[in-house]
């Protein structure tokens, strides 16, 4: 396939193309602390994001910022926060999500020795996509921090060294579908892993001894957990032993798929009056509150067409 002109360039091929250090001089002499600094906002793509070939917006509190192709502008790329006459950190959070979410977005370019998306078969499709995370896994610096040294299955924060993003990590084990992330991508893609998990994989397999990697996690808390895989599953989890009255509560929604919402609700409360809160995994805003749990109930496609989807296109305005 021929190289584009920069002439030819779409938004979609500029922003695919953009790297930390274009991002941070387009935003001037302290471009790099403003994308940082963005990076620290807890952005939804799906309501706070629109994305067209003609602009990318976001919207952010009271601010709006936007990018767009224009000829005179610097690598062609203007950007403007309606809020602020100076480069900020709401233009900050927008290249850092840019940055960071390219797979999210529907930014992330198709190895050109792959085949056509569209002539590609489900299992093809899974292996394209988490080759293709776990390139960026490999490549992309990120800092993890562990909730516990000692453990290798427990929590982490990851931050991105470029962009600031930081994410919830939830290591439970080495399989697709046993850990969470609380990234956009995790939660779109529907593969049960994304780059933030196999990074935090591949630098725990390096540290634990090998007696440590073969030890499974041992579930200590009750929670809700979204299982991503052929069907987009809502579960709960619980330690293998429990008291006869959390028991009681608990051992109806186990092993299975859970679709009754309100009643999953009222067993949340029921244990909750017992001494035993219910977390949801990964974590999400403003889940600590009771009756909260419906922010983990995203509509997902299925697998085929949410990857399909994720190779070609960002968010609709």
């Amino acid at each position: 396939m021929p190289t584009k002109s920069s002439a030819q360039l779409t938004l979609y091929d500029t922003l695919s193309r953009l790297t930390f250090t274009r991002a941070a001089k387009l935003l001037g002499a302290q471009g790099s602390r403003l994308i940082a600094a963005g990076g620290r906002y807890d952005i939804d793509i799906a309501s706070q994001v629109c994305f067209d070939q003609r602009q990318f917006r976001l919207s952010l509190g009271g601010s709006t910022v936007t990018l767009a192709l224009d000829p005179a502008a610097r690598d062609r790329l203007r950007w403007h926060c309606d809020s602020c006459s100076a480069p900020c950190e709401h233009s900050g959070a927008a290249f850092s999500l840019i940055l960071e979410e390219k797979l999210a977005l529907g930014l992330a370019g198709i190895p050109p020795e792959t085949a056509s998306v569209a002539t590609l078969g489900e299992e093809q499709l899974v292996a394209q996509a988490i080759a293709e995370r776990a390139e960026r896994a490999r490549t992309e610096r990120m800092r993890l921090l562990s909730q516990d040294s000692k453990q290798l299955w427990t929590d982490y924060t990851l931050t991105n060294a470029a962009s600031g993003k930081s994410y919830r990590v939830a290591l439970r084990g080495w399989e697709r579908g046993e850990s969470y992330c609380s990234c956009p991508d995790f939660r779109k893609n529907t593969l049960g892993t994304c780059k933030h998990i196999l990074h935090a994989l591949e630098k725990m397999r390096r540290r634990f001894p090998g007696a440590a990697r073969v030890r499974p996690y041992r579930q200590r808390e009750l929670c809700v957990h979204l299982a991503y895989g052929e069907d987009l599953e809502l579960r709960l989890l619980a330690p293998d032993k429990l008291d006869q009255a959390v028991a009681t509560i608990v051992l109806p929604l186990r092993d299975r798929p859970i679709t009754d919402l309100p009643a999953l609700l009222q067993r949340i409360r029921r244990l909750e009056v017992l001494g035993n809160p219910v977390r949801s995994i990964p974590t999400q805003r403003n889940t600590s509150r009771p009756g909260s749990y419906s922010s983990a109930l995203p509509t997902a496609p299925p697998r085929s067409v949410a990857i399909r989807r994720d190779t070609r296109s960002g968010p609709d305005c």
